[in-house]
């Protein structure tokens, strides 16, 4: 019986903590201003790139991280590292892990993750990038070689648990600074807390049972630390 105690206590504990830390899905930090949410279709930050993070959270675990990326006069591409996202349709051609031929819009992704997963509450971090910067990543998605560096390679495929770690060493290597991500993180809350801090556009937050909201940060308030 004690040694049962060894082992269930700890477990318990360490599950309670992940639920504790995965609480904080579906609420912006304190300085940022909602308001309805606002169709992709009508919707640009400008004529650049756009890179986009996706972190979706189950009822008491985060699941799944994900990247959209829109390039100015190419097919946008969605990295679904360790996905199963269409994967079987002929209509959705896949490169590694990299749907490259009909990449999910915001909307059709979060209704993927929302009606299909089953998942209550799904955050989207975004930013504008220049075109080249947005090219570059591209390159990276595609052919796993930097082009401004041909000896960094980067494999895009992942296993199901290693999504949040693929993109958190994607963006550590890649992102040149939007955003500016300093570690590999495992559980996608824990990057999604981070990316709050690194200036996003605007943050969506998705929720099932709930309205969906663009959030951005005020513009007398600094970014959370």
């Amino acid at each position: 019986m004690k040694a049962m105690r060894r082992v269930i206590l700890p477990l318990l504990l360490c599950i309670f903590s992940f639920a504790a830390g995965c609480h904080n899905a579906g609420v912006a930090p304190q300085g940022w201003t909602g308001s309805p949410y606002i169709d992709e279709a009508e919707y640009s930050l400008n004529d650049s790139g756009k890179l986009q993070v996706f972190i979706c959270y189950g009822v008491i675990f985060s699941n799944h991280t994900a990247l959209r990326l829109e390039t100015p006069e190419r097919p946008t591409l969605m990295w679904d590292p360790g996905g199963t996202f269409k994967q079987d349709d002929p209509e959705y051609a896949r490169k590694y892990d990299v749907l490259t031929r009909n990449a999910p819009s915001v909307e059709q992704w979060w209704y993927y993750r929302g009606k299909m997963c089953n998942e209550p509450t799904m955050h989207m971090y975004e930013w504008s990038i220049d075109a080249e910067q947005a090219d570059r990543l591209r390159t990276i998605l595609l052919t796993r070689y930097d082009p401004l560096d041909e000896t960094q390679e980067f494999w895009p495929d992942a296993n199901g648990l290693a999504c949040c770690r693929r993109v958190s060493q994607f963006l550590m290597r890649f992102a040149d600074g939007r955003p500016d991500v300093n570690e590999i993180y495992f559980w996608p809350h824990k990057l999604g807390e981070h990316l709050w801090t690194q200036h996003p556009d605007r943050v969506v937050i998705f929720k099932k049972n709930g309205p969906i909201t663009g959030y951005q940060l005020a513009t007398d308030s600094p970014p959370v630390n």
